[in-house]
C-alpha cells in the first residue's frame, strides 16, 4: 500500500425509491435517515454526506415532513455538508430513451443549481450496465466526469471513458466486486476491513486517491465515524484519513490525464453481474413505458411547439415527465422489485396517459374546435397532425362524427378538391356522450365512420381534409376468403407454424417468419436460466380470419396455439407434467404504398417458469444490430454457450437489448417495448428471436446456472408470471436499402386527427431529407423558440438538409443546456454536418407569431 497517500471516506446512501419494499415503505426509511444524518451533521459527528446522486429524495421527503423540516434539510445542502444531483434519479441506462435522460438531467442539475450543490459527476454506481453514448451526454450538459461500476472493467481506477462519438470524461471504475457497497467501517474488526480493503484497491491506483464508499443500498453510516477515522489515522500514520464530498474527490483529479481508457459501451460481466434478464422481465412494463415516452414526446412535446406553448403548460408537462421518470429506476423498469411496487408502476402509468390524452384532446380541440351544441353545424374538416419529420406515406385512422339529422348515408375526403381513397371499418348510429369544460355534458345523436387511409406527409406537417356528406351507401371493408395478403411491396402467405413473406422488389421470398417457441426458463427477474432439462414448444397456426381487403390497405388475423409444460417440476430441472395451452392471436397489415408490415399480437399466458419468443428467419448471421439511446450497435452472434457459472461469476448471454429496432441481413424489427433480442440457430438456421413474455416466479434464487449467487432477497414474485393476456406491437421492413433508425417512427408515432367545422390552410413545420440521420425529438424551449435533436448512428461522417415550412430568424446549434455552441445561417433549408455518433440540437427562432 506504499502507493496510497489520502483516503477519502465518502458517507453515502445508495438509495432505491422501491425495490424489495414498497415506495411508501422505503420513503418512509428514508425520512428517519435523512433525520439521523442531519443530527450527525448538526452535531458533529460526521463531516458531510451524499445523497446518492439524485434529486428526487427531496421531493418524496418533502411531502412527508413539516415546511420547517424540509427547510432544514435544505440548509444542509446551501452550506455544502449534503451534496445532490445531477440525476432527478438513477435509471437504467438501456431500457429508457435518450430524451428520458435527458430530462432527468434537466430536472435533476435545474435542482441542484438552485440548491447551490454541485452536480459535477455522472453518478452511475449501480445501474446494469453504461451505454455507449454516455460520456456524449453528460458533457452536453457539463459534466465531465463520472463513475461507473457494472459492465466496466479496467485495470485502473482512473480512466478516460471515451464514449462512441469519441467524447472523453474522466471516470472513476470501482473495480472490485463490492462496487460502492462498503459497510466495513461499522464492524468491530473495521481497522482490518480497511486494510484489506486498500489493499484490494492499491494495484489500480495511479494517484494514490482512494474512495472508500462508506454506505450501501437503504442504509446510513454508523454515529461514530469520526472516532474511527481517527483510529484509522493511529493505525496507518502515513496515510491520510478524511471525510470527503465528491465534489472535492472529484476536484482531485482536476488536471490528471488518466493512464486507464475503456471505450463505449460497458456490459462486461466479468467482475459484477450485469443481470441482462432484466431486458425480458415483465415485458409489459417496457411495454408501457415507451408508450409514454413516445406520447410524451410525439404527441405533447410536439403539440406544445405547433401551438408555440399557446396552453401554458410547462409546469403541467414537467410533472407528466415526472411521473414518466419515477417508473424507470433500475429496480422499477428492470422489473426486480416485489409485486406492489409494480402495480403501483401501472397505476402511474395510467396517470401518464390519461394526462397527455386530455392534454391532446383539449390542444387540439382549441386549435380546430368541434361543434357540440349545435347538430345543424357541419364539422365538415379532419385535420391530420405528423409529428415524424420524414417524407413518407403514412396510416390514418379516424373517427368522423356525422350529426344524425345531417347524415347522407357516406362521405368523401378530399385535399385541396383531390379526392382521398379510404376504408370504412365501421359504421354505425349511436348516442354519444358529449363533454367539454365549456359545453354542457349531454348525449348527442351521431351516426359514426371510423377510417382508414393512408396519406403522403412532407414531413412533420398538418393537413386538412374536407369531409363531404353525399348520398349512398357506406361500403364497409367485410371479411374474405383470400390465400394471403398483399401491398406493392411485399406479399404475406401462412403455412402450418410460420408465414412466407415475398420482397416484392426483389423477388426474395422468406420461409419460416414469424413464428412462436417457447422454452423453460429456472431464472429469476434477474436472470434467464435454461434448466437441466429445457424443452422447447412451438405453436401451430389453427385458424386465419378477418381478413379485408380494403381501397387501402389489406389485412388478416391468424391465430396460434402452443401446447406447453405448466411450469417447472418441483426440483426445478425440467418440465412439469402437467401441460397448459398457450394462444397467440396476430393481426398483419399491409398498407397502401407502404414498406412496411405491421404486427399486433395478443398474447393469453397461461404457462409459467417459460420464456416465449417471436422468430423470424435470416439466413446466417454472425452479427445483428441493434439501437440504444442515440446510437446503433453491433453485436456478434454467441454460439458456444457456457452456463454454470462458479460463486459471484455470470454468464455471458447471446441475449441483447434493443431501443426500438433490431437488424440481421436483409430484416429489420421494428418494435415497442420487445427489449431483449437474440440470434440464434433454430431447427439448423439462424432467427432474429424477440423475447415476447418471460415467466418467472422469483425476485431472486441462489440456484441459477447463468449466475453464480443471489442478486438480491429471494422474495416470491408470482405477478412476474405474467400469466393473463398481453398486447405487443411490431413491424418488419426488408431491404438493407430499407433500413434506417427513423422507420421505428412509423410504428410508434400515430398521426393526431381531429374533425372541426374549422377551415385553417395546411402548415408545415420541418423535415430531414436524408434517412441516414436519427431524428430523436423537437421541443418548445420558449415563446417562438423550439429544439430539434438529431443524432448520427453510423461510423462515417452524414449530412442532412433541415427543411423549414416557414422563414426561421435564428439558428443555432446548442447543447443540452442551452448553451450556444456555434450560429447557424438562418435559412428555409440548411445543410448539417455530423461527425460519426454525433447527437446534434438545433435551436430554431421563429419570427414572432
Amino acid at each position: 500500500m506504499k502507493n496510497i497517500k489520502t483516503v477519502n471516506i465518502l458517507n453515502h446512501t445508495h438509495w432505491d425509491r422501491e425495490w424489495y419494499e414498497t415506495f411508501e415503505e422505503f420513503r418512509f426509511r428514508l425520512r428517519n435517515g435523512l433525520r439521523y444524518t442531519q443530527d450527525l451533521l448538526s452535531e458533529g459527528k460526521i463531516d458531510n454526506f451524499f445523497l446518492d446522486g439524485q434529486t428526487i429524495v427531496l421531493d418524496d421527503y418533502q411531502e412527508i415532513v413539516s415546511d420547517e423540516e424540509y427547510a432544514r434539510l435544505l440548509t444542509f445542502i446551501k452550506e455544502g455538508k449534503i451534496e445532490v444531483g445531477p440525476w432527478y434519479l438513477l435509471a437504467d441506462e438501456f431500457l429508457v430513451s435518450g430524451e428520458s435522460m435527458i430530462k432527468n438531467l434537466e430536472i435533476g442539475t435545474s435542482t441542484a443549481k438552485k440548491l447551490g450543490s454541485p452536480y459535477n459527476i455522472g453518478y452511475l454506481p449501480d445501474t446494469f450496465g453504461h451505454i455507449s453514448q454516455m460520456p456524449q451526454i453528460l458533457r452536453n450538459y457539463g459534466i465531465d466526469s463520472a463513475l461507473i461500476f457494472r459492465g466496466a472493467i479496467s485495470d485502473r481506477f482512473e480512466n478516460t471513458w471515451e464514449g462512441a462519438d469519441g467524447t472523453k470524461v474522466f471516470t472513476i471504475v470501482l473495480p472490485l466486486f463490492e462496487g460502492y457497497y462498503q459497510t466495513f467501517l461499522k464492524s468491530k474488526d473495521f481497522v482490518e476491513k480497511t486494510i484489506t480493503y486498500l489493499e484490494g484497491n492499491a494495484p489500480y491506483l495511479t494517484s494514490g486517491n482512494v474512495l472508500i464508499m462508506n454506505g450501501a443500498d437503504h442504509t446510513f453510516t454508523s454515529s461514530d465515524v469520526n472516532e474511527r477515522v481517527e483510529k484509522l489515522s493511529e493505525e496507518m500514520p502515513h496515510i491520510a484519513f478524511k471525510q470527503t464530498l465528491m465534489s472535492e474527490y472529484v476536484d482531485s483529479f482536476a488536471g490528471v490525464e488518466p493512464d486507464g481508457t475503456i471505450s463505449g459501451e460497458q456490459r462486461d460481466p466479468s467482475k459484477i453481474f450485469i443481470l441482462p434478464g432484466v431486458y425480458s422481465t415483465r415485458s409489459y412494463l417496457k411495454n408501457q413505458n415507451q408508450m409514454c415516452e413516445d406520447q410524451a414526446i410525439g404527441i405533447m412535446e410536439a403539440l406544445n411547439v405547433w401551438t408555440n406553448g399557446r396552453s401554458d403548460s410547462a409546469t403541467f408537462m414537467e410533472y407528466v415527465w415526472k411521473l414518466i421518470l419515477q417508473n424507470q429506476p433500475h429496480d422499477s423498469i428492470c422489473g426486480c422489485s416485489v409485486d406492489a411496487v409494480h402495480d403501483e408502476m401501472e397505476t402511474r402509468t395510467q396517470k401518464v396517459l390519461s394526462a397527455i390524452s386530455r392534454f391532446s384532446k383539449d390542444i387540439l380541440h382549441d386549435e380546430f374546435p368541434f361543434e357540440y351544441l349545435d347538430d345543424s353545424v357541419d364539422n365538415g374538416y379532419l385535420y391530420l397532425v405528423n409529428n415524424t419529420p420524414i417524407a413518407s406515406r403514412y396510416p390514418v385512422t379516424a373517427t368522423i362524427r356525422i350529426p344524425a339529422p345531417l347524415d347522407k348515408g357516406s362521405i368523401k375526403l378530399f385535399h385541396n378538391e383531390e379526392e382521398i381513397s379510404f376504408d370504412v371499418l365501421k359504421r354505425e348510429r349511436r348516442e354519444e356522450f358529449i363533454h367539454h369544460i365549456l359545453a354542457e355534458p349531454h348525449y348527442g345523436d351521431y351516426v359514426i365512420y371510423d377510417v382508414s387511409f393512408s396519406l403522403l406527409f412532407d414531413g412533420a406537417e398538418m393537413k386538412a381534409l374536407r369531409i363531404e356528406r353525399v348520398e349512398n351507401e357506406s361500403e364497409v371493408v367485410e371479411s374474405c376468403a383470400l390465400p394471403f395478403i398483399q401491398n406493392d411491396f411485399y406479399k404475406i402467405e401462412w403455412n402450418e407454424d410460420s408465414l412466407s413473406i415475398t420482397d416484392l422488389e426483389t423477388g426474395l421470398r422468406h420461409d419460416d417468419q414469424h413464428h412462436f417457441t417457447s422454452s423453460l426458463d429456472a431464472g429469476d427477474t434477474y436472470n434467464y436460466s435454461p434448466p437441466l432439462n429445457d424443452k422447447i414448444s412451438k405453436a401451430v397456426i389453427t385458424e386465419v380470419s378477418d381478413i379485408l381487403n380494403g381501397e387501402t390497405f389489406q389485412s388478416a388475423t391468424v391465430h396460434y396455439e402452443m401446447k406447453l409444460p405448466a411450469s417447472l417440476n418441483e426440483d426445478r430441472s425440467g418440465s412439469s407434467e402437467a401441460e397448459t395451452i398457450n394462444t397467440m392471436k396476430t393481426t398483419i397489415t399491409l398498407h397502401k404504398g407502404k414498406r412496411f408490415i405491421y404486427f399486433k399480437t395478443k398474447v393469453n399466458n397461461t404457462a409459467k417458469d417459460q420464456k416465449l419468443k417471436v422468430g423470424f428467419s435470416a439466413s446466417t448471421a454472425d452479427i445483428s444490430y441493434a439501437d440504444t439511446a442515440f446510437d446503433l450497435i453491433q453485436r456478434e452472434t454467441l454460439r458456444d454457450k457456457k452456463y454454470d457459472m462458479p460463486k459471484n461469476k455470470e454468464a455471458i448471454m447471446n441475449q441483447y437489448p434493443t431501443q426500438s429496432t433490431v437488424i440481421a441481413n436483409e430484416h429489420q424489427l421494428l418494435h415497442r417495448g420487445l427489449q431483449e433480442y437474440e440470434v440464434d440457430s433454430f431447427n439448423g438456421k439462424d432467427h432474429i428471436f424477440l423475447s415476447v413474455i418471460r415467466s418467472v416466479g422469483w425476485l431472486s434464487r441462489r440456484d441459477l446456472r447463468t449466475r453464480g449467487n443471489g442478486a438480491g432477497p429471494g422474495f416470491e414474485t408470482p405477478g412476474a408470471q405474467c400469466l393473463g393476456e398481453y398486447e405487443f406491437k411490431y413491424g418488419l421492413v426488408l431491404g438493407k436499402n430499407n433500413m434506417s433508425l427513423n422507420n421505428g417512427k412509423f410504428l410508434r408515432q400515430q398521426v393526431l386527427t381531429q374533425q372541426s367545422y374549422v377551415k385553417k390552410e395546411d402548415q408545415k413545420l420541418f423535415k430531414l431529407s436524408s434517412a441516414e440521420v436519427a431524428f430523436s425529438s423537437f421541443m418548445l424551449k420558449e415563446e417562438n423558440t423550439f429544439d430539434i435533436r438529431l443524432f448520427n448512428p453510423s461510423h462515417e461522417d452524414v449530412n442532412t438538409d433541415l427543411i423549414f415550412g416557414f422563414d426561421p430568424e435564428e439558428l443555432y446549434e446548442v447543447d443540452f443546456t442551452g448553451k450556444i455552441i456555434s450560429s447557424v445561417s438562418a435559412a428555409k433549408q440548411i445543410a448539417i454536418t455530423f461527425g460519426p455518433k454525433q447527437i446534434k440540437t438545433i435551436r430554431v427562432k421563429r419570427k414572432g407569431r
